[in-house]
């Protein structure tokens, strides 16, 4: 049976608040992202962990999926310009030069089954469908929020530039990225209504 601490729980809450409020004041936090946690933070009985509204990333790796044997060289929020890609890869990479946008992530912890139920309805009916429960412990129910939105742009291998259209490839990256915020958008409108 599913006990949550609830004084822990309440804990973590009011640390994770607090860590939000540092990383605005600080420049750290996402601002794109910075006004749907506010209001997460408003409901009595969720919080988050961490989030992100989507970026576009130029890595160098093997391929784009790896993390230990890849080296970021490029992020950013937003939408991007042909000139910030071109200026990234001028160099020759040691592994592969990867463009991936990546849509929304965002950790919700929970403290009832019942508040899980609901936000998963919420988030897949805002397109957030790859989303589920990843972690159940005495201090509350962790719920990852994804888009699925995730599309990697193979731009270099070594010497050789493996796109004829920098500008489209750019254009449809920009475009990748709207559509994961528009899907925030969604629910953060969403979320006003919910009562969790």
């Amino acid at each position: 049976m599913l006990t949550i601490n609830l004084a822990e729980w309440y804990r973590k809450r009011e640390e994770a608040y607090r860590r939000f409020i540092e990383d605005i004041e600080v420049g750290y936090t996402d601002r794109d992202i910075v006004d749907f946690i506010r209001l997460v933070f408003t409901k009595r009985r969720i919080f988050t962990t961490s989030s992100c509204s989507g970026r576009i990333t130029v890595v160098d790796a093997l391929y784009p999926w790896l993390r230990d044997e890849a080296y970021i060289l490029f992020k950013k929020h937003s939408g991007v310009e042909l000139s910030e890609i071109e200026n990234t890869i001028s160099r020759r990479p040691l592994y592969r030069y990867w463009l991936i946008v990546s849509g929304p992530i965002i950790h919700f912890n929970i403290a009832s089954l019942e508040d899980v139920q609901k936000l998963l309805t919420v988030l897949r009916e805002s397109g957030f469908k790859h989303s589920g429960v990843i972690s159940i412990s005495s201090s509350g129910i962790v719920v990852e929020a994804v888009s699925g939105v995730w599309t990697p742009f193979l731009l270099r291998d070594g010497d050789r530039i493996t796109v004829n259209n920098l500008s489209h490839i750019v254009s449809i990256a920009n475009a990748i990225l709207a559509e994961g915020k528009n899907r925030l958008e969604r629910l953060f409108k969403a979320f006003k209504e919910l009562e969790i």
